[in-house]
């Protein structure tokens, strides 16, 4: 990514700095590193392959269909990120999703996703295959990298005097802060946790929270079918929330969920 100020300059924003970074959101790239899952030590954070799970426990599933597992996220990788001290200093939290059916959220679709926290022996996890098999009962895996990122708000409560081609330029600035493109010109895949959603129709916040203080992003899923073989409706996101004070209390049984797509 281009420094800061060399993008403000790209996209005519330079008077508009303070503001801007006024507005800036810590976030935690999740960077996908392909590795055999078998290489991959029991307990690391990943993305795809199979869960690291307690013995004990099942394979999530759902009544209606299959949940794929998306992802482990060893805390202990990923706290030193956490600029804000919202996450648990410890223990491996897990996302399943059915990714089969992409179901995006409803009410009548509860079930279609799960995220899970464990705190305990990790000499006592178990590498467990999905126990259906079919197109999506696992994902290629990948070990991740965490890295710190700027997100920042779609809209700016202080900035309501942008000119039309000003706005035009914040959304392209927007872009190419959160989701640049690398060498060879292609955008990298936005996963990320914590900070601002990248809306893609509603204000994410606004669409599970309607009475809520204080939600936090906890997980965002783009779309990346070049290496997961992913696409969420027509280039969407899978969001994953929940309010602060349950995320403080380690409520995991509470995230709130929605797809969004183009």
């Amino acid at each position: 990514m281009q420094p800061i100020d060399q993008l403000l300059k790209t996209y005519d924003l330079e008077r508009h700095k303070s503001s801007i970074i006024a507005s800036f959101q810590s976030s935690i790239k999740m960077k996908k590193i392909q590795q055999n899952d078998n290489d991959i030590p029991l307990g690391s954070s990943k993305i795809g392959g199979s869960p690291d799970l307690p013995e004990e426990w099942e394979f999530p599933r759902n009544k209606e269909s299959n949940l794929t597992f998306m992802l482990q996220v060893n805390l202990k990788d990923a706290k030193q990120f956490d600029k804000n001290n919202v996450l648990p200093d410890i223990g491996i939290l897990y996302l399943f999703y059915d990714v089969e059916e992409q179901p995006w959220g409803f009410e009548d679709e509860e079930g279609c996703f799960t995220v899970l926290y464990y705190n305990g022996d990790f000499s006592k996890l178990k590498r467990k295959d999905n126990p259906i098999k079919g197109e999506f009962s696992s994902l290629p895996s990948f070990n991740i990298a965490f890295e710190s990122m700027v997100s920042i708000p779609e809209y700016l409560e202080d900035i309501n005097f942008l000119n039309e081609e000003e706005e035009e330029n914040y959304w392209e600035f927007r872009q190419a802060l959160m989701q640049p493109e690398d060498e060879n010109g292609i955008m990298e895949s936005a996963h990320y946790m914590l900070g601002a959603p990248m809306n893609i129709q509603n204000d994410v916040f606004e669409e599970l929270f309607e009475d809520g203080e204080d939600p936090v992003l906890l997980f965002q899923i783009d779309s990346d079918e070049e290496e997961l073989g992913l696409m969420w409706g027509d280039s969407g996101m899978l969001y994953f929330c929940m309010e602060k004070e349950d995320l403080l209390k380690k409520q995991f049984d509470r995230v709130a969920f929605t797809l969004q797509c183009y």
